[in-house]
């Protein structure tokens, strides 16, 4: 599938095996809310550990279980258990199971989660920085890792947004 394709589509298959379906897209609700159905594979190690300036994120499993990191703790939710993470709060998620887990996220307001997953659902197993430095600029640099130092980031992800790119800018 095509970026051009994939920008459009409500379902995104990404390199890692996720299926995620988009219910709500931001761009339909004037940035209020992106919410998605994802199906996670087993044993899948989910994003690093990070934190967002201004969305909150909820995560609510629909089938299986979901490790989640909120803060310095960690602890597994069960079918219909949900949490959900403040702006700033340092978090991570993964899939400790042996079978799939179905969950649903919503992100409060829309932020960049809808086209980092575009981005990386056409990226193949490489991860596309340039790219997802760009989509975090756009957003006002609200995406941060964990373990680096967020003035540090802040002129990395700006650095890396200039660099030209195998797939020119983002449209």
């Amino acid at each position: 599938m095509t970026f051009s394709e994939q920008a459009s589509s409500r379902r995104l298959q990404m390199p890692t095996g996720e299926v995620i379906d988009i219910v709500r897209s931001g761009r339909d609700n004037g940035g209020a809310a992106f919410e998605v159905e994802a199906l996670l594979p087993p044993r899948l190690s989910g994003p690093p550990p990070h934190r967002h300036r201004r969305e909150i994120e909820t995560f609510e499993v629909l089938d299986g279980v979901l490790r989640v990191r909120v803060g310095n703790e960690t602890r597994d939710l069960q079918t219909g258990e949900s949490v959900t993470v403040s702006p700033w709060t340092l978090h991570a998620f993964a899939n400790p199971s042996d079978r799939p887990t179905r969950i649903r996220t919503v992100e409060t307001p829309a932020g960049q989660l809808e086209d980092q997953f575009r981005v990386m659902a056409t990226a193949g197993r490489l991860l596309p920085l340039i790219r997802l430095a760009r989509i975090n600029v756009a957003h006002e640099l609200s995406f941060h890792i964990h373990g680096i130092p967020d003035p540090i980031q802040r002129v990395l992800w700006r650095a890396l947004a200039t660099l030209p790119s195998r797939h020119g800018k983002l449209s």
